[in-house]
């Protein structure tokens, strides 16, 4: 196929925004993008007038920008099904979660996990500073036929006496510090695993 001057200066512009804007991909990525591209381009505009289908397949690829952003999307979650960081997973998920329902719903869950996994290392991490101000208090007060009683979970850097005995003791500390650590891991094994088992990507999908 043999281009105008004016269809391959349009093609030239479209692929030099394009690659500005992928610059935060590694370069070798972004060559392989443009590439891809620029083979997408020339594979759609074999039909009809050249002049007009360029024009049709440069809109239907959406704006530079529009486009990059969804490359960065899909090379993020590329990253975040080898990644072993939580952290990177959890970005990943909160970027999927504007693409998807199933990406929104698996960072709601992610989250909630992450956040309960943070608060146990915390917890069990106050119990080992702070072994008489923390904990999972009982207070037995006498009543007829039995002992009623309340229980309560709470924590102060303070120097203060809690009525009652403290359930757990030390061994508080290191239970936490392990259901946290195991809740922050399930938590990012599930996130992996959803990405691996539902996302696609979706650069090129819709065009």
């Amino acid at each position: 196929m043999i281009l105008s001057a004016e269809s391959q200066k349009a093609i030239d512009t479209y692929l030099a925004a394009l690659r500005k804007q992928l610059r935060p991909l590694r370069t070798e990525d972004a060559n392989d993008i443009v590439e891809e591209i620029h083979a997408h381009i020339l594979d759609k505009s074999a039909g009809g007038t050249v002049e007009g289908a360029v024009g049709a397949t440069l809109a239907a690829l959406g704006t530079p920008a529009e486009l990059a952003a969804r490359y960065r999307s899909d090379e993020l979650l590329k990253r975040a099904q080898v990644t072993r960081s939580p952290i990177v997973s959890l970005f990943s998920l909160a970027r999927w979660a504007t693409m998807s329902l199933v990406g929104l719903l698996t960072f709601v869950v992610s989250l909630a996990g992450y956040a309960v996994g943070a608060l146990l290392v915390v917890a069990g991490l106050f119990k080992l500073l702070y072994p008489h101000n923390g904990g999972i208090w009982f207070d037995p007060k006498p009543g007829g036929q039995g002992i009623d009683g309340s229980a309560g979970f709470s924590f102060s850097s303070g120097q203060w006496t809690h009525p009652g005995h403290e359930v757990f003791g030390l061994s508080l500390a290191p239970t936490c510090l392990a259901l946290g650590a195991l809740l922050v891991f399930l938590t990012f094994r599930l996130g992996t695993w959803c990405i691996r088992r539902f996302w696609r990507p979706s650069a090129l999908r819709e065009v």
